[in-house]
């Protein structure tokens, strides 16, 4: 039976810390604090597992920070990170509740070898079979090389295995020389590797094109409020969801969430409005969990009412 890996080559510890007005040089006490094992593909893993699918995660986690990733360990969701010298990164947001404003720190952890890296292709080189999906997500950490992502999008092709892409900058450029069946770039970073601004949906959906002629079958742009739009070869569809049923607490992750949506659709052969509508659900349920990837499965149902799809573009025809 087909199954979904995730690959996080930069895991991450999130703090998540609650103060209230806060000021300049201030002395306060946090409201409260939260932390959670995380990185993109973690993210993704959690919000397979909140989708009640079973899912694997690879990838990389420092010797000291270990625990925090086997603790995440559940009978779907399973755990098998490549132990690298040093500590994971620690990522903080800092959330003023007075005023509504998240500001995020990031920090940097372990350096990879090139023997770290080896061995996590070997990895998933014995771990997925014909069918699977492999998602590859998030930054690549220092000392990794800049193609790690494109040599292992190779090494799925070479299985029949399917590769998701959800990355930024030299990873994602790289990526996409190989082919990946569907990346996910939003749309900042989506004008990074195109070099170009994209005022409108129009714009956006042209950009996709041009990594769909480079042999990426599906881009999939999240564009945080207003929604996703989705691309392929032959069409063009938006959707975004009209009206979230309960109060947003944190948009870390949604993006993550969305990816997972689109692997157990995908998975499930799902048409492309049901693959569509489940990952704006999921990015949308996503917003009402503290912990970035987990939400409740039961509010899908009540997003979905609120999702709205249409077909931009078709057969060389704007709609």
């Amino acid at each position: 039976m087909a199954k979904i890996i995730t690959v996080t080559a930069n895991t991450a510890i999130d703090l998540f810390i609650e103060v209230e007005d806060l000021k300049a040089s201030d002395s306060i006490l946090a409201k409260s604090s939260f932390d959670f094992a995380c990185g993109k593909g973690i993210n993704v893993a959690k919000a397979i597992e909140s989708l009640d699918n079973p899912v694997s995660c690879l990838g990389f986690a420092g010797s000291q920070s270990l625990a925090a990733f086997i603790a995440i360990k559940t009978g779907l969701l399973q755990v098998d990170l490549t132990v690298v010298a040093g500590k994971t990164r620690t990522n903080i947001t800092l959330f003023d509740s007075y005023d509504n404003k998240e500001t995020h720190i990031r920090t940097t952890g372990f350096t990879l070898t090139d023997d770290d890296c080896q061995q996590l292709i070997e990895k998933i080189d014995t771990f997925a079979e014909p069918g699977d999906i492999v998602i590859l997500s998030g930054s690549l950490p220092p000392g990794a090389p800049g193609n790690l992502y494109q040599t292992i999008i190779e090494l799925c092709h070479s299985k029949a295995v399917m590769p998701f892409l959800d990355t930024s900058g030299t990873g994602l450029i790289s990526g996409i020389k190989a082919k990946p069946y569907l990346i996910k770039p939003n749309q900042q970073e989506l004008e990074d590797i195109t070099g170009r601004i994209l005022p409108d949906e129009q714009a956006i959906v042209d950009a996709a094109r041009t990594i769909i002629d480079r042999g990426v079958q599906w881009v999939y742009v999240s564009r945080g409020d207003n929604g996703a739009i989705a691309v392929s070869e032959k069409l063009a569809l938006t959707a975004y969801v009209n009206n979230v049923p309960g109060k947003i607490v944190s948009k870390i992750g949604c993006g993550d969430a969305m990816v997972a949506g689109l692997a157990v659709a995908t998975l499930g052969d799902l048409d492309l409005n049901d693959t569509l509508g489940l990952g704006v659900s999921c990015g949308t349920a996503n917003l009402l969990s503290r912990e970035p990837g987990r939400f409740d499965k039961d509010i899908l149902s009540e997003i979905t009412e609120h999702v709205v799809i249409r077909r931009l573009w078709a057969g060389n025809v704007w709609l």
